[in-house]
């Protein structure tokens, strides 16, 4: 299990142009994006903090367990929940004004021994900030650190919050020892001063560099690593550090950090900038769920689902053959439900005259199997009119269902439980 501690909060996202424009609330804070991020990449997941009671409370909760989250960890109070307003710039970078005097997340006190299944925790941004919340955070952290658990750091510095920034500064120095993986923006590292170096020397095994659009790197005690950044257009850039956090832990699964090679960073750093590229491709934290990251056919749980998800790039689903084989290997695989992106179909499959699906989708039926297809695909398919397509529906348990993107296809999983 991985936990996420630290707080939750409601951004509040302008919705326009100009400061007069209409705000948006959406769920956010850095640990909640990351608890929330490392539940739809299909990590056993926990969150760490306090939450309102208030209704913003409660819809943070929603959202932690719609990603599959657990809760146990949680702690309420009565106070309201904090509100941070961002200010979008032209490049989608996001600065915040917060509203935190009083509010139920500060409140967090130290909560008793993790559980032994928990094997890395991961603290950021304004819980490190906040008194008296902070100190609990930090006496977490080291008792976590000292029980051997790995143990993430993402400073996430929010100037507005800090009224004394030489002891905030201090005070990053002070917990290095106790950290295993530290991760920073660029912003982050010019306002702590230093350098990767010299934080290495105080005891995290790795530092990751996120640099923006110039891409990730990673600082060991050998070579430095680097990979791009994946070009997408940028709705906004919030959430993406909490995404490379949760896909950094994660990757790593089982192993260490200080157990990587050059080459096992590289696939780590790439994975984790893919993850980053889809939340900035949409407005708010909203990260990336697993079933949008494959690079190759892969079986993975969909909301109690097992269904295979094609990766983009694979062989075109475009005759009998082809869906023969796929067919097979989802039969194989123990999948119910295979997940199939347009771009696997070709231009002529929903042809009017019959094309391919006529006589590739009824193969799905006979064997069991219920068919998904994620993009864009014609109006007289998705309305029911196309003849092909038997029991085409949006119910959970359609034999064929159309959604526009992986996270609608979820959403619509979810509405409908299975018996």
């Amino acid at each position: 299990m991985i936990v996420a501690a630290g707080e939750s909060l409601i951004d509040l996202v302008p919705d326009g142009a100009g400061p007069l424009s209409p705000l948006v609330p959406r769920r956010g804070g850095g640990p909640y994006n990351t608890a929330v991020a490392l539940g739809r990449l299909g990590a056993e997941a926990a969150f760490c903090s306090r939450v309102s009671t208030d209704a913003f409370g409660e819809t943070l909760l929603d959202g932690l367990r719609a990603a599959g989250v657990a809760t146990g960890l949680v702690q309420r109070g009565p106070e309201p929940t904090t509100l941070a307003v961002a200010a979008v710039a032209a490049d989608g970078s996001a600065g915040y004004s917060f509203y935190a005097e009083g509010t139920a997340d500060r409140l967090f006190e130290l909560p008793e021994r993790l559980p032994d299944a928990v094997r890395a925790v991961a603290f950021g941004t304004c819980s490190l900030v906040l008194e008296p919340g902070a100190g609990a955070y930090d006496a977490l952290l080291r008792r976590e650190a000292g029980r051997g658990v790995l143990t993430l750091l993402d400073p996430n510095v929010r100037p507005g919050l800090i009224s004394d920034g030489d002891a905030h500064r201090r005070r990053f120095l002070e917990r290095l020892p106790h950290v295993s993986l530290l991760k920073l923006s660029e912003e982050d590292a010019r306002w702590l001063g230093g350098s990767p170096g010299e934080w290495l020397a105080r005891g995290p095994s790795a530092v990751v560099l996120t640099r923006g659009a110039r891409g990730l790197t990673v600082f060991t005690d050998g070579p430095a690593v680097s990979v791009p950044a994946v070009p997408v257009p940028v709705a906004d850039t919030i959430g993406a550090g909490d995404t490379v956090n949760a896909a950094l832990l994660h990757g790593l699964g089982s192993r260490s950090p200080a157990a990587l090679d050059a080459g096992e960073w590289t696939e780590l750093l790439s994975f984790a900038a893919r993850a980053a590229a889809v939340t900035c491709s949409r407005p708010g934290a909203e990260p990336p769920y697993a079933a949008e990251l494959v690079t190759s056919d892969t079986v993975l749980p969909l909301h109690g689902v097992p269904a295979l998800v094609c990766a983009p790039g694979g062989p075109p689903l475009a005759g009998r053959r082809a869906a023969l084989d796929l067919v097979g290997d989802a039969l194989g695989r123990g999948a119910e439900l295979v997940v199939v992106p347009v771009e696997r179909l070709g231009g002529d499959f929903f042809r009017p005259g019959g094309g391919p699906a006529g006589e590739v989708v009824p193969l799905f039926a006979e064997h069991g199997l219920r068919l998904a297809v994620v993009g864009e695909v014609p109006s007289r398919v998705t309305s029911g009119s196309w003849p092909h397509c038997p029991g085409v529906g949006d119910g959970r348990d359609a034999p064929v269902r159309f959604a526009d993107s992986i996270p609608a296809l979820m959403a619509g999983l979810a509405a409908r439980p299975g018996p």
